[in-house]
């Protein structure tokens, strides 16, 4: 997989590394010339420019990534139109570090829904999250156990949780489900969000949207 890092401060270079220890083709960009040459062994990619130059980042693979991160924390301003730049340009997935919740509501308001807050995420989970497509989040629980929210097959929308013998077929218990409802923000746009349906019955089915909460060893 391809990856395109902005901003390779802590945060980023810590991320961008580890998604290079995992076998992937990642950029790293920063505005420092003295970050990008540092990291130039440790990333696959290192480009120095100013990443609000429109021209500029029109040079990058954008549509050929699997995803854009921007893990830019010292400037919202500049968070916030670079995130313009790339929906404009079209990228179609766009992860963003977010400082405050203000900075996370305009950027709703955009159009963008994947958020990361470094305090809460480290740049190990967010790696490990990024190397499997319908893997959302994970906690480790143990050595031999992890915690996991995966999109739901679509093979299984329409179908019962009790129709899927997760636990015999493939060593994995279902825990909860997570499922999209409408809000607005304070600007008053709408946005889906996810509630946990808590502790499942026979009659739940799985819909389109859902994130199935799994525990299970993680080769399973």
């Amino acid at each position: 997989m391809k990856f395109i890092v902005f901003g390779i401060g802590n945060y980023g270079a810590s991320l961008a590394s580890k998604l290079v220890e995992l076998g992937h083709e990642v950029f790293g960009i920063d505005s420092d010339p003295i970050r990008t040459e540092k990291l130039k062994n440790r990333i696959t990619y290192t480009v120095t420019m100013d990443v609000t130059n429109r021209d500029a980042i029109q040079d990058l693979p954008l549509k050929e990534v699997d995803a854009v991160i921007i893990g830019i924390g010292e400037n919202e301003g500049t968070i916030i139109l670079l995130a313009a730049l790339l929906k404009q340009i079209g990228v179609k997935r766009i992860i963003t570090r977010v400082t405050s919740t203000l900075q996370k509501t305009v950027l709703e308001t955009m159009g963008l829904s994947e958020f990361v807050y470094p305090e809460q995420n480290s740049a190990d989970r967010m790696a490990h999250q990024l190397s499997f497509d319908e893997v959302i989040d994970s906690h480790r629980v143990c050595d031999q156990y992890q915690i996991v929210e995966a999109n739901v097959p679509g093979r299984l929308v329409g179908t019962k949780a009790t129709d899927v013998d997760f636990l015999n077929e493939y060593e994995i218990q279902l825990v909860s489900i997570k499922r999209n409802f409408e809000e607005k923000n304070i600007l008053g746009a709408a946005r889906m969000k996810k509630q946990t349906l808590g502790i499942l019955t026979p009659s739940t089915e799985f819909r389109t949207g859902d994130t199935l909460i799994l525990l299970a060893n993680p080769k399973n």
